[in-house]
């Protein structure tokens, strides 16, 4: 099986459930318990990984690694510093609806920012980033649209679109470093994990 970062996936795996745990209801009949199982078709779906592609090496790979793992340990300590920072103020009790959605929107638009500046060299490392870059476009979206009174059929998976890219780039890259393992000895704040 493929590695990721231990954190990474966890983080993900959180916010989905979490996202789909905000759209359960509480009482249901037999049309919305199929509806539920259809929108939950729907999340698995979207959490299915395409296969990894194939690249060339090149003598550009090593540095695109390197651009990418420092994105990834910087967006890990920028998520723990945020999650912290959420979880002292729910302690505190002073934390508002309206905090929290400031707070992921400039999380999203900060991941947004980083992908944009990394100055990559290679195909490969140009694909995870652009697939990575999907998957917080598509937050940005849900994040700054308008909240509407429509049926909330796909909210789940909707939530969740683009996930499977996010999960793809992940595994893809982590392939990348294993093809350099002298890179992947000198990461020590990446944590992996067997799945």
């Amino acid at each position: 099986m493929h590695k990721i970062p231990g954190m990474t996936r966890t983080a993900l795996f959180a916010v989905t459930m979490l996202l789909m745990a905000c759209d359960q209801k509480t009482s249901e009949t037999p049309t919305e318990a199929t509806t539920d199982n259809m929108a939950s078709d729907q999340v698995m779906k979207e959490l299915k990984t395409e296969p990894l592609k194939d690249f060339p090496k090149t003598a550009d790979d090593p540095h695109d690694i390197a651009v990418l793992t420092d994105y990834e340990k910087r967006f890990q300590e920028m998520s723990s510093d945020l999650e912290k920072e959420l979880n002292s103020m729910r302690n505190d009790e002073n934390m508002t609806a309206e905090f929290v959605q400031q707070r992921q929107r400039d999380h999203v638009k900060s991941a947004l920012n980083m992908l944009k500046a990394l100055d990559l060299k290679t195909e490969q490392g140009r694909y995870i980033q652009g697939m990575m870059y999907q998957y917080w476009e598509h937050q940005d979206k849900l994040l700054n649209s308008p909240q509407t009174q429509a049926a909330t059929v796909n909210e789940a998976s909707e939530n969740v679109k683009g996930l499977g890219k996010y999960l793809h780039a992940q595994e893809q890259l982590e392939r990348w470093r294993l093809q350099y393992q002298d890179l992947a000895k000198q990461e020590p704040s990446s944590k992996k994990v067997e799945q």
